[in-house]
């Protein structure tokens, strides 16, 4: 594990990068966000490649015109909060709105902004914590937040563990964008997903409790397929379900680069993922040069979006003594 200076923040505070390694292939995180800056892994021609998207500097993390998430850990509540408010146990609670009236991974304070303790750190895993206050963006409750990443065998396991002190929702995931050629977009990326069903959203992007089959629409993936044959209908920024399962830990789906040279299965004990196709990136420059839009593809592992709004579908609330957990990864070969 090697630890370095990546910059100073607007409000003065450190920003640390630190590197775990697995052989020759490695990741860096930052306590920026707890973010993954960095995920370089050897494909089939014995070539390194940095498959996800970022910054080589700070300043561009923080500017607000790029804020895309990128590679950053979410919440409280990652995905879209219907117009900024729920209800616990009677009481309403109002968040930041910050996009079209919703409130988005965890409002204009999220955790994509704050500064991580570390807590362990070894060869191949870092541990990092963080406290988000009561009131935090309108949340209830102090809400104390571990994330634990480990590289090794060629996979990046993120595990997320949290506990509270009041009632409050929760929905935790990480926003990395991936490119599994290091460049270029991602439009003929193949991929194949084990999801029979998607849900719809409104034009704003909020999911609307429309529980879609996946048959016979541009979201079927059953099979493998290029990204466009979906793209050229529909953008996608939507909650895909995984097909039940006997198992807690279950394959969301495989993506494989265009020209085979590389492959990335992804793992989940969530119900599902938001996939996003990098919809809304500006035009900017990144540490492997220009990116826009297209040039990643995001799989946020995670509970059902704006769950709170739908009774039927499984309640995000974490309560008092209780332990949240989350944990996927991603296996290149």
């Amino acid at each position: 594990m090697k630890k370095r200076l990546f910059g100073i923040t607007k409000s003065n505070e450190e920003v640390f990068c630190y590197s775990l390694f697995d052989n020759e292939n490695y990741v860096n995180i930052l306590n920026y966000g707890a973010t993954i800056q960095s995920l370089v892994v050897k494909n089939k021609n014995n070539e390194l490649v940095d498959v996800v998207l970022g910054f080589d500097n700070i300043n561009q993390y923080e500017q607000e015109e790029n804020r895309t998430f990128m590679g950053a850990v979410c919440g409280r509540y990652a995905n879209r909060i219907a117009n900024g408010r729920f209800y616990i146990n009677g009481h309403k609670y109002t968040l930041a709105r910050n996009n079209n009236g919703n409130c988005l991974h965890g409002g204009e304070n999220g955790f994509d902004k704050c500064i991580f303790q570390v807590d362990d750190f070894t060869e191949n895993s870092i541990i990092l914590s963080l406290l988000s206050k009561d009131g935090d963006s309108g949340f209830p409750g102090d809400l104390w937040l571990k994330v634990k990443y480990t590289f090794k065998n060629s996979t990046l396991t993120i595990e997320y563990f949290a506990n509270t002190n009041k009632d409050c929702p929760i929905n935790i995931t990480n926003h990395s964008y991936f490119n599994l050629m290091g460049k270029g977009d991602i439009l003929t990326h193949k991929l194949q997903l084990n999801s029979d069903y998607y849900m719809d959203t409104n034009d704003d992007g909020l999911a609307n409790g429309n529980i879609i089959k996946t048959t016979n629409t541009p979201f079927d993936f059953s099979i493998y397929k290029e990204i466009n044959e979906a793209t050229k209908f529909m953008d996608i920024d939507h909650h895909f379900y995984i097909n039940p399962s006997t198992t807690y830990y279950t394959r969301l789906g495989t993506l494989i680069a265009p020209d085979n040279s590389l492959s990335m299965d992804i793992y989940t004990d969530q119900c599902g993922a938001q996939i996003y196709t990098g919809n809304s990136i500006v035009d900017n420059i990144s540490k492997c040069g220009v990116i826009s839009k297209y040039s990643g593809i995001c799989f946020e592992t995670q509970s059902v979006p704006n769950a709170m709004e739908f009774s039927y579908l499984p309640s995000p609330i974490l309560k008092v003594n209780e332990q949240y957990s989350h944990r996927s990864h991603y296996k290149f070969y």
